[in-house]
This record gives C-alpha cells, structure tokens and sequence, in this order.
C-alpha cells in the first residue's frame, strides 16, 4: 500500500513540476484571452474555469516572461473587470463588479450684509461637520462626497447668525442681518448675535466687529485704534503714537494694512486721530504670532482692516463733527452693481496750545520753558467698487493723508536765553487694485497690486544767546528725511481637494524704495538712497486629520535679488476642537523682514526711528522664531481664551551717534508671556476684561553689563476692562487700562532706569437720533476721567545746554478730554 501512495505522489510532481520549475512565455498580438488560458492549459497542465463567452471579448497583446502562472495572471488581468483565485488545482477567473466612484459636490456662495450688499470677509461658515472662513470677497467654498444636502450655519461679527439648508451649487447667497438698526428699521428678536469679538479660532488670532467701536469711549475718530488697544496682547498704555506693540515685538516688526495696502504709522501725533476714517473701515483681523506662510514679510504681528465697498442699494451721506475735526462720507450706487464711495477728514484749528506741552529741567533755572505748538491733519479716501453675482468683486481704494506737527520751545535764564524750533511733516499714500474671482469648482483666485508710501521730515534748530552780547550761537541744525515706499504684486489661488483637504498657492513680488538723510550744521552723515526686489513664493495645505484635529502646514520661499540670497521659512500650526465649545490651538513658524525700523539713539538719550532696506552688512535681515499655543471655551454668549508666546528676534539694528559720530550696533531680542480674556453678553450688554503677563528683553554690545536688560517697550503687566450698556437709544460704556509702566533709561549705555505706571479710565455716553429722513448719534465721550498724568511711549526729547544740565521736553499722553460729537446719516 505504501508503494502505491508513493508512485502516485512521485508521479503527480513529475507531471506538475513543468509549472514550477518552466518560465511562462507570453506572446500575442490582439488574441481573446479565452484561447490564451486554453492555450496555458495544454502546455502546462493546469486547470482553469471561466466563462468562455465573456473571456473571448477581451484581446490581449503582450510579450513577457514570467516565473509563475500567478504572476503571469495578476498581469494579465490588470485593467479588466476580472480576478482569479485557486480552488485546491483549479484557477477560477471571474468577473469583478467596478467600484463606483463616490460622487463628488460642491458648495459655493458668498455671505453680505442686507443693509448696503456689502460682501463680509472673515465671516465665519459651517456646513455638516466642515468649517471655514470667507476671504475678502466674502465668497465660501466646500467639497463633499455623497451629500449634496447641508445644514449650513453663518456668522459675521454684529449681524445674528443664520441657521439654513443648502443644496449643493455655485449661486448661493446669505444675507445676515446686522444687529444694530436704527429705530425705523426692523428689529429681528429671538436670535443669537455674534457680538464684538472672535477669539480662539487659531493661534493668536483675534476677529474684530468695527461697529462695535460706535459705543465705546473715544468713538470719533480713533474708533479703530480704540478697538484694537482693548485687545489683549496689544499695548495699550504708553499711548504710542506711530506704531502696533503687538506682543512685545519692536516698533516697526508688526504691519497694518487696509485694503491691501500698508499704513506706515496707524497713529498721527494726535492721539484721538487714526490713521484710517472710521467711516471706511469694515472688518478688523489681527495676526498676533504664529500665523501662516500667506502673509506678509515681517516678524511682529499683522493688522488686516477691510475697507466697505460701498453701499449697492441706495446713496448715502455720513456727516461727523466734534470739537477737533469734521468728518464726511458719501456712496453713491452706480448701475446696480458697483459703488463709488468718498470720505474726507480735517482738522478745523490748532488742536495743541503750551499746556500740552511740559518739561522738567535741572539746570537750577526758575523760569518756565515756554513751548507752542502747532498741528494740522487731514485725509482723503475714495473706493469704487464692483460686484458680480457670481461672487467677483474688483476694487480700487486710494488713500492721500497729511500730518504736520510744529513745536517751538525757549527758555529765559539767568544769563541768557534759548530758542528751538522742532518740526515734523509725515505724508502717507496707499492705493489697491483688485480683482477675485470665485469659480463653479471652489477655486478661488485673486490679483492684488499695491503701492503705499510714507514721506517723513524731520528738523530742528536750536540757538542760545548770551546776555553779555547780541550774539546768537546756533547749537543744533539738523535736518532729517526718511522716505519709505513700497509696490507689490500678488497672486493667490485656493483649491479644495476633497472634503478634508484645501491648498492655498501663491505669489508676491515686492519692490521697495528708500530715502534717508540726515545733517548736521549742512554736513552731511547720512546719505542713502535704496532699492530692493524680492519674489515670495508659498504654498499653505489646510487637512482635516480627524473629525477633530486640523492641521495647517505651509512653507514660504523669499528670494532677495539685493542680497541675492534665498530664505526659506517653513510654518505649522495644529486645530484639536476638544467639544463643541473648547478649542485647542498650537502653532510654530519662521519669519524674516527684509525692510526694517532701526533706532536712532544719541548720548543724551534721545531716540527716535527711521526705514531702511537690510543689506545684511549694516543693517541684517531680521530672523524670528513664535511659538504660540492657546485655547478658547466659547459656550453661548460667553468667551474665555488664554495665548501663551515665546517669541525671539534676531538681527536688531541701532544707530548710536555720540560727538557727531554714528555707530551701528546689531543686536537681539526676546518676549514671552500669557494673555487672558474673559467676555460676557447678556440682555444686549456687554463686558469683557483682559490681563497681560510679559517680558520683552534685547541684548546690544554697548550694554554696560553683558545680559538682556528689558527693553523700551517691555510692559511686564497690563490689565484692561471694557463695558457697554444698551439702554434702548442710550449707549453707556467705559474703559480703564492699567500698565505697569516702561524703563526710561539715564543714557544709552546705563542699565539704571525709572518707571512710572499708566492708569486711564474713559468714559461715553451715546444718545441715537432717528426720524423718517435720517438717523444719527450725539456723544459725548470723556478720555482719561480721573485726569492721571501718564508718560507717552517713547515721546520724550531731552535738549542739552551743556555737559552737566539738560531739559527734558515731555509732549504728556491724553490728558482729561471731552470729546463731543454729532454724527447724522441721510
């Protein structure tokens, strides 16, 4: 029996080893496959079943050699609608059903206001289980697969939110309510409003409602700024006049734009006047670390104030006067479609008298320094606008501004006297032209061209006088020009790739010009004109990696043609929504800024700040690490964030001029800190309160001790409090900022300093007007109640008589102010 099984297993590996041990040759042109598997039968004795009518429609052409009959299916079959398996001998070839595709849907839309069709940007939109934000269009897009039915929910800062249905397609429209309406208007009850502020959505990023700023104190024409110093992370006391300390970086490493193009100084030398008419301004979103790789080229943080386009539905005159300037607006709809709108603010007289201006001396003189100063500001915006139904929107904005300031100070002494007269013209342009596009599929793709410019002048003249004689020595002659401008060109198109995915891919060309001189007694030490090219290249992904967890990855690509050199700054940021009311966020990046602010320090401590262009000799290209993690819990009608930072800064540039010599010294900087914000609305009220805890430190070679002493803007803590009542036509509010003050240092080399604490309480009361012909607003705010004798950030001149006594000329911070304003809409 034994021998039996083993001649029939001898004998079945003998007539199969062919299969294992032969190379499988394949060649024919256009043959049915059915003949083929016959074919592999006959030769090499395997078994096969099939459907010899289906087989015989599919032709094969092939010639290859194979080492298996396995392999030589798997090929073979590739691309079919067939498969095989094995059933103990036997090859079973058998028809596979095609998998259908998952249908794929898109929804496309744009969100406006009702009342003027105004697109709202930043506005924040859910669809199912997606989120996102509109662009400066005011245009959303989404991708789904199966689902071509959504529940959509919308929201824009001031307008109620908006719960729908949408099907899938590319025409849709949302038109939110705003929340505040004039009394002849219709009030919608019985809905949520998204009130004054977005916070926690991304890492240090903060979404502003600028109407909100109508009802706080100082609304006229500071509404903006007042807005914006109320946020936590943004210095507030100290009052500077020319710049954003946003989370400690140094004056000139943050960057305001409105409409695209950059403001060079959001503040003028009156502190109650902003820079953009608050008539213009739409939305405000403010970057304060941390953000992502499309965005500009700095290492601070970033101010994104949208300008209305206009009103679409009806013309419109804004009037505002208060005891300081006038103020006007007009829009005027032009073929349904598009809009002009024009706006115009000047000061009516001289807004400084001596009292403004105080000094301390200690030159043992008894007589008072007198100082008269002289101011004169104003402005000019003009916006035509464009808006297709399908969501275009091209746009030009303009924007001229002048800001004249004029001091002359002079003292009697015992024997003689001194004269100064010290003056500074600063002159801004801005201007945007834009077109967007939004199409059927999602993508979205935008040009943006930009030119802004600041035109500075500095001067001053000093003489002293002898009693002995009719002479008069002159002391001081210096003349100073700073010239900063900037042409940009941008591209920028947004794909949605599936449900989960959205890649943004852009490109920026940016040209700078550069002027800056300075003189002394007609020498000239400082004498540089400048120009410089760079191309930024970027690409930012934006992947849902769970149902949860957002991931944002992006990489920018800067090539300085001026330096000839590439930097390439890689950034991360992380999105984990822990419930439907806490957010987790975190985030990381590399920043470079080629066009830099460096200071200007003499030995009696006077500093001050001019532009220039990093040639990385003198002036280095300033290299910046964040690291930003935070959170927000945002149940309804109550908010509470917390932002921790660190943040440094390598690269810093100081001019030091010691008996008529300039010195460069480069040096580093470093800030961390925590910020919290708590918010309340409730019955049409509103509260909130924040607390800052930071140090900003720098580091220069000339320090006296070889360590990070604190820097000019370091403000270890600030505590800020806001509230507004709604009283029916009565609008009550108050702010009160506390800062614990800033080290004003002996000299440029001494790390002694003094330090004075910041305390501001302001205060309005608004009353609305309305008839059947207009509406309006009478106010009257009152800034710094209590009258608190505050030190201005950096506005302080020291003037030298001599080597042992000099004066210090101290322009005070805001004094008590009441402001009293009438503002009528027709």
């Amino acid at each position: 029996m034994k021998r039996i099984i083993v001649f029939f297993i001898s004998t079945w590996m003998l007539s199969t080893s062919g299969v294992f041990s032969q190379t499988i040759e394949v060649d024919c042109h256009s043959r049915p496959l059915n003949e083929l598997l016959i074919e592999w039968r006959e030769a090499y004795q395997l078994q096969f079943s099939f459907n010899d009518e289906q087989l015989s429609h599919y032709k094969i052409t092939i010639k290859q050699s194979f080492n298996s009959i396995d392999e030589a299916l798997s090929v073979i079959l590739k691309g079919l609608p067939l498969d095989y398996q094995k059933s103990r001998e036997v090859y079973i070839i058998y028809p596979v059903k095609p998998t259908k595709p998952l249908k794929s849907y898109t929804l496309v839309g744009k969100i406006i206001e009702a009342k003027t069709g105004e697109p709202l940007p930043f506005s924040h939109i859910r669809a199912n289980d997606q989120q996102t934000v509109t662009d400066i269009k005011g245009m959303f897009s989404f991708n789904f697969q199966e689902d071509s039915v959504y529940e959509v929910t919308a929201s824009h800062l001031g307008c109620y939110m908006l719960d729908t249905v949408l099907v899938a397609g590319a025409q849709h429209t949302i038109v939110l309510q705003p929340s505040v309406f004039g009394i002849k208007e219709v009030v919608i009850t019985n809905n949520i409003v998204e009130k004054s502020t977005q916070i926690g959505e991304a890492s240090g990023l903060t979404s502003l409602n600028h109407h909100i700023a109508n009802y706080l104190p100082g609304n006229g024409d500071n509404s903006v700024f007042n807005l914006l110093r109320l946020q936590p992370g943004i210095l507030a006391a100290g009052e500077q006049p020319n710049d954003l300390i946003i989370w400690g970086s140094p004056e000139g490493t943050s960057r305001v734009k409105f409409d695209g193009f950059t403001i060079w100084g959001l503040k003028n030398f009156n502190d109650n006047i902003s820079a953009v008419n608050p008539y213009v301004a739409k939305s405000i979103e403010i970057q304060k670390g941390g953000y992502g790789a499309s965005n500009d080229d700095v290492v601070g943080g970033i101010v994104n104030i949208a300008g209305k386009n206009g009103n679409l539905n009806k013309p419109g005159v804004n009037l505002f006067i208060n005891n300081q300037t006038l103020n006007g607006m007009v829009e005027v709809p032009l073929f349904r479609k598009s809009s002009l709108m024009l706006a115009f603010r000047q000061t009516y007289y001289n807004m400084f008298d001596k009292d403004d201006v105080s000094y301390n001396s200690n030159n043992n003189s008894n007589s008072p320094v007198e100082a008269i100063p002289d101011y004169e500001f104003r402005d000019f915006n003009i916006k035509y606008s464009l808006q297709g139904d399908n969501g275009d929107l091209l746009y030009m904005s303009m924007l001229y501004a002048d800001d004249d300031f004029l001091v002359n100070a002079s003292q009697e002494r015992d024997r003689g006297s001194w004269e100064q007269q010290t003056r500074e013209d600063n002159h801004q342009l801005g201007a945007t032209l834009f077109y967007g596009k939004t199409l059927a599929n999602g993508l979205s793709s935008n040009l943006k061209v930009s030119y802004s410019a600041l035109y500075s002048h500095y001067s001053q003249l000093r003489e002293v006088s002898n009693r002995r004689n009719t002479y008069k020595v002159v002391r001081s002659d210096e003349q100073a020009q700073n010239d900063v401008g900037e042409l940009s060109a941008q591209w920028e198109n947004k794909f949605q790739i599936g449900e989960r995915n959205s890649l943004t891919i852009g490109l920026d060309f940016v040209h700078n010009d550069l002027v800056l001189y300075e003189d002394t007694f007609d020498t000239r030490y400082i004498d540089l004109t400048e120009r410089a090219n760079r191309l930024s290249v970027y690409a930012q992904d934006e992947l849902k990696l769970a149902s949860r967890l957002y991931m944002t990855a992006g990489l920018r690509m800067n090539h300085s043609f001026f330096l000839n050199k590439v930097y390439f700054d890689p950034r991360l940021s992380l999105s984990f929504r822990a419930s439907g009311n806490i957010k987790l966020n975190a985030s990381w990046g590399r920043y470079h800024q080629f066009l830099v602010k460096s200071s200007v320090e003499d030995a009696s401590g006077n500093y001050r700040y001019s532009w220039s262009i990093a040639d990385n000799d003198e002036v280095p290209v300033i290299s910046s690490t964040h690291y930003v993690l935070g959170g927000a819990y945002t149940p309804e009608n109550f908010l509470f964030s917390i932002d921790t930072y660190y943040k440094t800064n390598d690269g810093l540039t100081r001019f030091i001029r010691y008996r008529q010599e300039s010195y460069i010294f480069v040096g580093d900087s470093r800030s961390y800190g925590i910020d919290f914000y708590a918010k309340k609305d409730f019955k049409g009220h509103s509260v909130w309160a924040s607390y800052s805890l930071s140090k900003t430190e720098d580091h220069f070679p000339f320090y006296q001790k070889d360590e990070y002493r604190r820097a000019f803007q370091d403000q270890q803590h600030e505590v800020k409090l806001a509230g507004l009542l709604n009283l029916g036509r009565f609008h009550l509010s108050a702010s009160y900022v506390y800062g614990s003050g800033f080290p004003l240092y002996n000299s440029y080399v001494d790390q002694s300093y003094t330090e004075a604490d910041y305390n501001r309480l302001d205060a309005s009361l608004v009353y609305r007007l309305a008839s059947t012909k207009f509406d309006g607003e009478i106010g009257l705010s009152v800034l710094n109640l209590t009258d608190a004798d505050n030190i201005k950030y950096n506005q302080f001149n020291r003037v030298p008589f001599d080597q042992l006594n000099t004066v210090y000329i101290n322009p005070e911070a805001v004094a008590f102010t009441p402001l009293l304003y009438l503002k009528l809409h027709f």
